[in-house]
């Protein structure tokens, strides 16, 4: 949880402050003062997002409770789950936002450094500290680098964003290993430490990361985090927007000069600096929960439930499509949460949804049935999906209609046809804020000139990888025209049921010859005279 210091209080005041100058006349522009407080104005309409900063996606029933509440108040009908472990309230009128800010700092929420350039919110693995291949619970960590990190208000004045992960395991479901700085939980010679990454990341040029490190004691963490930002701080172009990230220095010194120069900020700083850690591990005994249950036979259950570590207690994936969920459907989950006799522990995730955590495994099957009409046990319907151009000024197509048509054309196909693709990303553009890259499926938006006109594409790739030693992006296989992405994708499920392959990567890996057959017969363009859809979005 963040701290909530007397400077962070007198952020929110300076907000209030400007905002009411704004709404007086006498600023002619709110983003120089909004967007580090995780305010934007969206595109289309005289309405606003909101995003309060919910470190490494770690929150409380009684702070989502408090969401709903602000929400209801401030007639927000939706909230959307983010791909970085944030909750956004969009369409929030003007004279609400003083009032948003206030009622989310009241439950310990804030929003400062939930945009803008600094410090954005550190992630951390959804199921630490109870996934069966958790080598420790890294939560601690998080919490000790955020509080530090956001003391100094320099960190929110750096040349662009700056994203720092925590993984509890080589699975790293944080994104550790393509992001600013990362860390991977490792135990050697039974100590506690971390395998570290950095100067990756995803957007324009994006690239995995470097490996630093293959292991450090856990207490020296927070020196390659400050060791890093000090880096990007003072190397970091701060002329052009474009190429202000982390990973065009390493572009421009080289992966040796880079690393070179990050071991002597990094050597400088420990002569002059005390960062150490100091985080108390719980030696938790546990029972591995190593028995099948009803549940997990169903097969239909095997990506939305997770047996935890702890005998006996289950975590259960919910993902609302598109990342949305209404005011009335989120009351639904928190008031079947509050009416278990037992306390549970809520995660927000990377791909747009949540976890609700230590559940007994008589009341799984309870909150399934009260989440099916918006959350599904497919993975097509729990893609990963861009807000779209409708709220983002920086949206190129419109990712959100595109989606909608892939689940109406799903929904009524076979089992085996919803069944057989994984989770796919969809960016409406190159800013990759659904992470196309990392998926077994990823689309990236962008517009294609052809003699009739532009045409709204999106370039396709297949298995893209984190982790450890296999992090890679995905392959690019071609462009495919944004309004018959829909029969591509239905072409290519009924082609992996008739392959016989039950795992998606086998599937790519073992029938390449004949999906990449399938994308050239969908990436041909015709004339504007012969397809005129072609050259309009959704």
């Amino acid at each position: 949880m963040i701290t909530i210091t007397e400077d962070i209080i007198s952020s929110i005041q300076d907000f209030k402050n400007k905002l009411q100058q704004y709404k007086e006349g006498k600023l002619e522009n709110m983003k120089s003062f909004s967007s580090i407080m995780g305010v934007y104005k969206e595109r289309l309409n005289d309405t606003y997002m909101v995003r309060p900063r919910i470190a490494g996606g770690v929150t409380t029933l009684k702070q989502l409770k408090a969401i709903s509440n602000i929400a209801k108040k401030c007639e927000v009908v939706k909230i959307r789950f983010t791909t970085r472990q944030d909750i956004q309230f969009h369409s929030v009128k003007l004279e609400y936002l003083d009032i948003i800010i206030d009622e989310l700092a009241k439950a310990g929420l804030i929003t400062r450094g939930a945009g803008g350039d600094g410090i954005r919110n550190i992630t951390c693995s959804p199921l630490s500290g109870v996934s069966k291949d958790d080598v420790f619970d890294v939560t601690p960590y998080m919490n000790e680098v955020t509080n530090y990190m956001m003391k100094d208000p320099a960190n929110l004045k750096l040349p662009r964003k700056y994203k720092i992960a925590f993984s509890n395991s080589e699975e790293d479901t944080a994104n550790a290993t393509i992001t600013d700085i990362g860390f991977i939980a490792k135990i050697v010679e039974g100590k506690r430490g971390f395998e570290v990454y950095g100067g990756g990341g995803l957007g324009g040029s994006a690239m995995v990361a470097l490996k630093l490190e293959d292991f450090i004691e856990d207490t020296e963490a927070l020196y390659y985090v400050q060791a890093m930002k000090q880096v990007f701080e003072r190397e970091g172009d701060r002329t052009n927007r474009q190429k202000a990230r982390l990973r065009f220095v390493v572009q421009r010194l080289g992966e040796e000069g880079f690393i070179k120069m990050f071991r002597s900020e990094l050597n400088k700083l420990k002569t002059e600096q005390d960062l150490k850690l100091n985080v108390e591990s719980k030696e938790e005994v546990i029972q591995n929960n190593k028995e099948d249950n009803k549940l997990q036979c169903k097969k239909e259950y095997e990506n939305i439930i997770y047996p935890q570590k702890q005998l006996g207690y289950y975590s259960l994936y919910v993902h609302p499509q598109n990342g949305d969920i209404s005011i009335n459907d989120f009351d639904k989950v928190l008031n079947y949460i509050t009416n278990l006799n037992y306390e549970t522990s809520i995660r927000l995730t990377m791909n747009q949804g949540f976890f609700v955590r230590d559940l007994k495994e008589n009341d799984i099957e309870g909150l399934i049935e009260t989440t099916s009409t918006f959350s599904s046990t497919f993975n097509i319907y729990n893609s990963v999906i861009c807000v779209g151009p409708k709220v983002c000024k920086f949206g190129i197509n419109n990712s959100q209609g595109l989606f909608h048509n892939i689940i109406e054309a799903f929904k009524d196909t076979p089992i085996d046809i919803q069944g057989a693709l994984p989770r796919i990303l969809i960016s409406g553009c190159h800013n990759s804020c659904a992470q196309p890259q990392k998926g077994l499926i990823g689309f990236l938006g962008k517009k294609k000139r052809t003699d009739s006109g532009l045409v709204p594409v999106y370039s396709i790739s297949f298995n893209g990888k984190v982790g450890p030693g296999v992090a890679k992006f995905g392959e690019v296989y071609g462009e495919i025209p944004t309004k018959k992405i829909v029969k591509f994708l239905l072409a290519l499920a009924q082609l992996k049921v008739n392959s016989g392959y039950i795992n998606f990567i086998e599937f790519i890996e073992n029938k390449e010859a004949g999906v990449r057959t399938l994308v050239s017969k969908y990436s041909s363009i015709e004339s504007f005279s012969e397809n005129p859809d072609l050259y309009s979005d959704f």
